[in-house]
């Protein structure tokens, strides 16, 4: 009987009891459980007492220390620097002997630019031991003298890129030196920069827009109010890009960055800044571009196929973190692909540019009108308020288009036009002459400005861009060319200064010199004017070959100069015949016709 009611109780008992706890085992459970709890309690309490009642974890609390540091220092070296700011104009102009890092005993060279925390990026020059770079980079100090790092990397696609040596050079004091040559830290290889140095009030410093580079121009503006947002988390742009902890991200894209093949990452749009971060093969990219830096915003395509964006940069404005490529007109770009959505990167990019100038422009109005007020409310002003006043309230100061002193007579003759007449057949908007001129000389990539007002110079300027053949056998068998021109008419309309800058990007020492011209038309009489012609070659930096520069320069433009000429004299021709023609035609067109005409004639 006692085997029949334990066989029933062990059959009626639910097949996985053994999994269930215990009594014991739930007690046990539930008091551990509670003292995790109170002991949890504990340290949260703790913690918010140290913290003065905020609750911040331990990462989180180093970088709010390291932040409040970066501020303390940085509002102790504004406090010290006495409104004053050494402003550094470093040409970096060329190298020589470097070290030959690729397979073939060449190297692409790029240097990286240091002055304290600040840092520039020149461009990247393909396949040469002997880069010729010829750009500029400014930095602001608030003291000298200071250390300016200069190191030249060889750039490598997939590899982490060499380092073909460095040097420091010392800027002790204001002055200018010359086109001087330092040795590099390594086997061989040396590096030609020229450095200018200034000082300037930090009031009248950051009243040059465009002068100094977006970071100074930034400290400059922050020295009486500092940001309010220190003590927000830092996002990627001060993780991965170390930027200043007030940069905040505006939009982020996924989207690719066009080398030899496709570095797939992510795009950073900021108040100040464009930034791109890819980690592709272990490589480490990251771009860095200040908004001020960014010239043209163009669609364009990868592959024909993959919708892609172009970012041109100014002249002169170098590669920031990756070495940009060179375009066909001297200047650098940069060009992304494989976007989501590139209409919304492209109209976010516009924003955040547009968004920018109209910032400075703002900026530079209320300065104006605070030195107005204060001129207008004491009777005596200081020299600084003088050179403020003379930077902001007349920018339009006449200055030289071109160097006169290397200006040679080359033609004085008689043409058949009056000034008026030159400017609208050849010279205005609606003239065809320029492109049927280059179209001739089988130039391509003819690209023609309008005319517009200068800040600079009196009267109008406008920028003519063509490719032109090159017959010299030193030389690439076609260049970009870059022809800025100047026109002064006087009220009159009977005299005429016509002025031109060419400088070619392509050929050997094309930075080195600029090509210069002046065209003074006088009217005469009625069909008739005295034009007068100079030419001359300037040299902006110094080289060994320079007097064959300008002598081979001067008689190519010569010749120019002639072909120009001549083809002007008929193009006049035939537009004065063909509105002659066009008279007579409304005149015959005006006049009544049959016997009529021919009675009120008798």
């Amino acid at each position: 009987m006692a085997m029949m009611m334990e066989s029933a109780s062990s059959s009626s008992s639910p097949p996985l009891g053994f999994l269930l706890p215990s009594l014991w085992e739930a007690e046990i459970a539930i008091c551990a459980a509670i003292l995790l709890v109170s002991v949890l309690l504990v340290l949260e309490r703790t913690s918010t007492k140290e913290g003065g009642g905020e609750r911040v974890a331990p990462r989180r609390r180093d970088q709010l220390v390291a932040l409040e540091s970066e501020r303390d220092e940085t509002i102790t070296l504004e406090e010290g620097s006495q409104g004053i700011v050494y402003v550094i104009k470093l040409e970096l102009l060329a190298a020589k002997y470097l070290i030959g890092a690729n397979l073939n005993g060449t190297a692409d060279p790029y240097a990286i630019i240091s002055c304290g925390e600040q840092k520039r990026f020149s461009s990247m020059v393909p396949s040469s031991r002997n880069p010729l770079w010829g750009e500029e980079f400014v930095f602001c100090v608030y003291e000298l003298p200071v250390q300016i790092s200069i190191t030249v990397y060889d750039w490598d696609i997939v590899c982490k890129c060499k380092l073909l040596g460095s040097v420091i050079i010392s800027v002790e004091r204001e002055g200018q030196t010359g086109a001087v040559w330092y040795s590099l830290d390594s086997k061989s290889g040396r590096v030609c920069v020229q450095i200018s140095t200034f000082k300037l009030s930090v009031s009248s410093a950051s009243s040059l827009s465009g002068f100094v580079g977006a970071e100074s121009r930034r400290r400059i503006c922050l020295d009486k109010q500092r940001p309010t947002t220190a003590h927000q988390e830092p996002g990627p742009l001060q993780e991965i890009f170390k930027l200043p902890h007030d940069e905040v991200v505006y939009h982020s894209y996924t989207c690719a960055l066009e080398r030899s093949f496709l570095y797939h990452g992510r795009m950073y749009i900021s108040p100040w800044h464009l930034c791109f971060h890819s980690n592709v093969f272990g490589k480490d990219l990251k771009v860095i571009v200040p908004l001020e830096d960014i010239d043209e915003i163009r669609w364009s395509q990868h592959a024909c196929i993959n919708p892609a964006i172009t970012i041109v940069l100014h002249i002169g404005a170098g590669g920031h973190g990756v070495p940009p490529l060179c375009s066909s007109n001297g200047r650098v770009k940069y060009k992304f692909t494989s976007f989501w959505n590139r209409n919304r990167a492209f109209k976010a990019l516009q924003d955040a540019v547009k968004k920018y100038r109209a910032i400075l422009e703002a900026e530079k109005q209320v300065r104006a009108q605070s030195v107005l007020r204060e001129g207008s409310s004491s009777l005596t002003c200081s020299n600084e308020v003088k050179r403020i006043d003379e930077n902001i309230l007349r920018p339009k100061e006449i200055k030289a288009f071109i160097n006169e002193e290397v200006l040679l007579e080359v033609v004085n003759d008689i043409f058949p036009c009056t000034a008026e007449q030159f400017f609208t057949i050849v010279l205005s908007d609606a003239s065809e002459f320029f492109k049927e001129y280059r179209s001739a000389r089988k130039d391509t990539n003819i690209n023609i400005s309008k005319w517009h007002d200068s800040d600079k110079y009196d009267g109008q300027v406008r920028e003519v861009t063509f490719r032109s053949l090159c017959h010299s056998p030193l030389c690439p068998p076609d260049t970009a060319v870059t022809e800025l021109q100047h026109i002064v008419l006087s009220n009159d309309k009977k005299s005429l200064v016509y002025e031109t800058l060419q400088q070619a990007h392509d050929v050997p020492f094309g930075s080195y010199f600029e090509i210069h011209s002046r065209w003074s038309i006088r009217t005469s009489s009625t069909t008739y004017c005295m034009l007068e012609i100079k030419i001359g070659v300037n040299m902006k930096k110094w080289c060994i070959v320079q007097s064959r520069i300008k002598s081979g320069a001067t008689e190519e433009y010569k010749r120019e100069v002639g072909q120009i000429l001549k083809a002007a004299r008929g193009y006049i021709l035939r537009s004065k015949s063909r509105m002659r023609d066009t008279d007579k035609a409304s005149v015959a067109m005006a006049m009544p016709k049959g016997r009529s005409w021919q009675m009120q004639c008798k």
